[in-house]
């Protein structure tokens, strides 16, 4: 190992973008619960932007704290910090409280812990380790068996707890392993998939069957596939044909009510009283919030719709359409637009690391955010189901901005000392 070493100051545009956020975050939770007036119980814990404001003091030091760290002392972690979230999901199936029906979240009495927040980035950290391994080269079944356990283990757990906007999460670590060397079959294996799950919730399977079959036929009868393709289609076609009956099966007995609402509104199916006055209720109040916005925004404290929490959980999962309705479209599309630039860069410092665990830690990063942003902001405008995750730095809730801060403030470290050889 080469002892030479070289640092770097920290990004400078990641970290615009961390504190442009969290500042933002901060001001839109206050938003949420201005009335109109200041009271003299302003600064008292009990409100939401209070605690928030004290979760941002607490992540500022923690970022500090990982900056002062040696990237070598994050590597020697990584294990141990996965084992011990494993730890804590598990002790959420012994000790958790339901919310919302989902048992996911641990009560330390001030303070609620999510440890499903905390278990994306241990994970991000094990891969990232496990990629770092002398020789490691991602083409045997061993190696690829071993990189889908630990993404697996904890998405078992979560899956388990009920936390449906997580498991999303966890799946876009195969965008990670596709920068390894993972094939883009899987990939696009998934969206078939996804594509035909939709199909067979909104067209009788026995239609999509038949025009799969004309397809199939036509494609054999001009000649156009080989005997080898023949063969993987023709296996195709029978697992398309048992998942296109399974589709509502699954969905019927599988699902929980609540989520089957969901998956109803965006589909534009026939819904229940209960599912109008509630899931359907939630997300035409946050649409009527942005729109209201119109091009500039109500301006800031001046939203009715979240002032008078027309917007059910507009602190947390609808926080976006507190944005939209007092900063309007433009203000909006700033947001994504920050977004945008700090992935981009991150994305930038990823490629230039010269360890694998930089690089694939980073990119685990990016995924992970992206995840958050796209399902947040396409549940708050009804092109995604409403699922409970939150938009990175800037909804409330201290597990979120926490396990947000360490991933920003470990990717800037690691690149800070880039320049050191690790192996």
């Amino acid at each position: 190992m080469d002892n030479k070493r070289g640092y770097d100051p920290i990004d400078g545009t990641v970290l615009f973008c961390y504190l442009f956020l969290v500042i933002l975050g901060i001001m839109s939770v206050f938003a949420t619960e201005y009335n109109g007036s200041f009271s003299s119980s302003f600064f008292s814990l009990s409100h939401n932007y209070m605690r928030q404001f004290i979760f941002a003091i607490i992540s500022g030091l923690m970022f500090i704290t990982i900056l002062g760290f040696d990237r070598r002392i994050l590597q020697f972690i990584s294990y141990p910090m996965y084992a011990l979230v494993m730890l804590l999901l598990l002790s959420v199936f012994v000790f958790g409280e339901r919310t919302k029906g989902d048992q996911n979240w641990i009560n330390l009495g001030l303070f609620k812990l999510q440890p499903s927040e905390f278990a994306k980035f241990a994970t991000a950290m094990a891969l990232a380790k496990y990629f770092d391994t002398p020789s490691m080269r991602f083409v045997t079944r061993k190696e690829h068996l071993t990189a889908y356990a630990i993404i697996g283990l904890p998405l078992l757990m979560v899956a388990a707890q009920g936390d449906a906007g997580s498991c999303l999460v966890f799946a876009a670590f195969v965008f990670v392993l596709n920068r390894e060397g993972l094939s883009e079959l899987l990939i696009y294996l998934g969206l078939f998939i996804i594509t035909i799950s939709i199909l067979s919730l909104l067209i009788n399977p026995y239609i999509i069957i038949a025009i799969s079959l004309v397809l199939f036929g036509v494609l054999i009868y001009w000649n156009w596939l080989n005997k080898q393709l023949v063969k993987i289609l023709a296996i195709v076609m029978l697992g398309t044909c048992f998942y296109t009956f399974s589709v509502n099966y699954l969905f019927n007995n599988i699902l929980q009510k609540h989520q089957r609402d969901r998956i109803n509104v965006i589909l534009g199916k026939e819904l229940t009283k209960e599912a109008k006055r509630g899931i359907a209720y939630n997300l035409n109040q946050s649409k009527i919030a942005i729109g209201s916005g119109g091009i500039i925004g109500k301006g800031y404290l001046h939203g009715t719709q979240t002032r008078y929490n027309y917007v059910p959980e507009t602190s947390t999962d609808f926080i976006f359409s507190a944005i939209g309705e007092e900063w309007g479209f433009i203000g909006s599309v700033v947001l994504v637009m920050v977004y945008v630039i700090m992935l981009l860069r991150l994305l930038l410092l990823a490629e230039r690391q010269r360890s694998p665990y930089g690089r694939v830690y980073i990119y685990a990063v990016v995924a992970i955010i992206f995840m958050h942003v796209f399902i947040n902001i396409g549940m708050t405008i009804g092109l995604l189901p409403v699922i409970g995750i939150p938009l990175p730095f800037l909804s409330y809730g201290g597990s979120s901005l926490l396990s947000f801060t360490f991933m920003i403030a470990t990717a800037l470290k690691l690149d800070s000392e880039r320049r050191m050889t690790m192996r």
